[in-house]
């Protein structure tokens, strides 16, 4: 059988991972549900997250000898093989732990434009967050708001054309949808939060109900609970004719049998497909039916609205298609707001398959474990292990090159460049400059799988350093090799954590009195 990824999936798996680095900071994560029997659901154990800066080496020229600094270069595409994941442990200079309001889950933006036909949200369509020919996802970001488009169809054409988007979403109050005379219906489903420093060009936050402030209230929540939007179409059928009916079940939450003063009216094409469905009132036009309140705006209905208690919202409609011409084969779905409305459950209505992560690297951080290098690669980190030996004050942020410290060192010490190949004679060692520490004599350097070093270590005694193999010394010798707070391998040899994403980028110049706010968008 084939395995499918489904959106619902990929919203499970984004919320694991912000919870698991909620969990490794602070503990804070989403309670269990009350069933569950884990004692420490969803976690058995204490995992560590952090980031990492690294890479000072230069990567590869691109065919015809275009280098890094070239404005048409193209930085080495991940492969994500086990290869590549020891090289960015090797080549990491420093990897800062995260906290916990370090990860949010969040969705890309998608800017209310106007002239743009926007899809409708319909729970049963997996296109319905994508663009599929000219038509753009049925979410918006406007203003400080995420929006839905409940309806996207006019009354006074026949209820046949999907409109461009002419009036920018708004809603009447907090977490409420939007009543035009026709055309696109909103509702407001989320607030951005103000400030938030995950906000990218690209990407916003989507908060759990019970981080957002001001808290849903329950008025709030009742704008939508159980609102019946759309009826979307899983299979038109075929043979479909003017005589066409379709009855529906309509079913609340208190296990009641509703019966609204509405219908369900198919639209057919000319091959007897039945191509949408119009909720409508007797008289197509909008109407308050006493305990009711409903509106029609091609297929937008806020059927059971603020007034009724939540146990008599809709919690599910089945629908009959019967047909005396002999149609035959289709298939309905409705889409059916949460009992406790959209902004309780935004976070997993939306596309909410993106994880943000944000940290800062504040110029060499309080210890200098956060030398001012340049930087190619940025990786999140789980699960490694600080040297044991090292007695930095702040261990939350630790230093990873190794070093040597040096005798008969030549002064003035030479200008080395960052990633410039060293040499030691005798033990065959070579390896990526990084910087040099003239106060206590250390040389920092790193290694990996390069063909220009290799990862043989150096060696103490009177085995001297060079710029070259037998050329030109920059020390006569070692006396102590050190590993950093934090060890590229432990144990047995085995590395030391996991990889769990990483980018390369362009060299990144560091300085010691700058910020580098690191922002990292991994989709799941």
């Amino acid at each position: 059988m084939a395995a499918i990824i489904t959106d619902d999936f990929r919203r499970n798996q984004a919320r694991l991972l912000v919870n698991d680095i909620k969990a490794s900071a602070d503990q804070k994560f989403d309670s269990p549900a009350t069933n569950s029997n884990e004692s420490n659901w969803p976690y058995r154990g204490t995992n560590r997250y952090a980031v990492g800066l690294g890479k000072t080496d230069s990567w590869p020229d691109n065919a015809g000898s275009v280098d890094e600094d070239a404005v048409n270069f193209v930085v080495p595409v991940p492969s994500g093989n086990r290869q590549e994941d020891e090289n960015i442990i090797n080549n990491l200079f420093t990897i800062k732990d995260l906290g916990g309001a370090s990860a949010k889950q969040m969705i890309a933006k998608n800017p209310w434009t106007s002239g743009r036909k926007y899809k409708v949200y319909d729970s049963a369509d997996n296109d319905a967050f994508y663009s599929t020919g000219d038509l753009y996802p049925c979410y918006v970001t406007y203003g400080s708001s995420v929006y839905i488009c409940l309806s996207n169809t006019a009354v006074d054409n026949g209820f046949t054309a999907v409109l461009p988007s002419t009036t920018a979403p708004n809603a009447s109050a907090d977490y409420a949808y939007s009543f035009p005379a026709q055309g696109y219906v909103w509702c407001e489903v989320a607030k951005i939060p103000a400030n938030d420093p995950h906000v990218t060009n690209q990407f916003v936050p989507i908060q759990r109900d019970t981080d957002v402030s001001p808290a849903l209230t329950a008025t709030n929540k009742k704008r939508t609970a159980g609102l019946l939007s759309h009826v979307g179409i899983i299979s038109g059928g075929s043979g479909y004719s003017s005589n066409t009916v379709i009855t529906a079940t309509v079913v609340a939450h208190s296990g009641a049998v509703l019966t609204p003063a509405i219908s369900f009216t198919p639209i057919i094409d000319g091959g007897g497909v039945i191509q949408r469905i119009d909720i409508r009132d007797p008289q197509n036009s909008p109407v308050d039916a006493g305990s009711y309140e409903f509106w029609t705006s091609g297929d937008a209905s806020a059927l059971v609205a603020s007034g009724v208690a939540l146990t008599n919202r809709i919690k599910s409609i089945n629908f009959v298609v019967t047909d005396s011409g002999g149609g035959t084969g289709a298939n309905l779905s409705a889409t059916i707001a949460p009992v406790s409305g959209y902004g309780k459950n935004a976070i997993d209505i939306l596309p909410t398959w993106f994880v943000g992560i944000k940290t800062d690297f504040t110029g060499t951080e309080s210890d200098g474990d956060a030398p001012a290098l340049k930087f190619r690669q940025v990786s999140l980190l789980k699960n490694f292990t600080p040297n044991s030996s090292a007695s930095d004050s702040d261990a939350g942020i630790l230093d990873t090159l190794k070093s040597i410290t040096l005798s008969g060192a030549v002064s003035p010490f030479p200008s080395l460049t960052e990633g410039q190949v060293l040499y030691q004679a005798g033990s065959g060692a070579k390896f990526y400059f990084d910087y040099y520490d003239s106060t206590n004599t250390k040389l920092y350097y790193h290694q990996n799988s390069n063909g220009e070093v290799n990862t043989i270590d150096p060696t103490t005694g009177s085995n001297a350093i060079g710029t070259s193999s037998g050329g030109s010394q920059v020390a006569t010798g070692v006396t102590a090799v050190t590993d950093g707070e934090y060890q590229s391998r432990v144990g047995d040899g085995e590395i030391n954590g996991e990889v769990i994403f990483h980018e390369n980028r362009k060299p990144f110049a560091r300085s010691a009195s700058q910020t580098e706010e690191v922002k990292l968008i991994i989709q799941l």
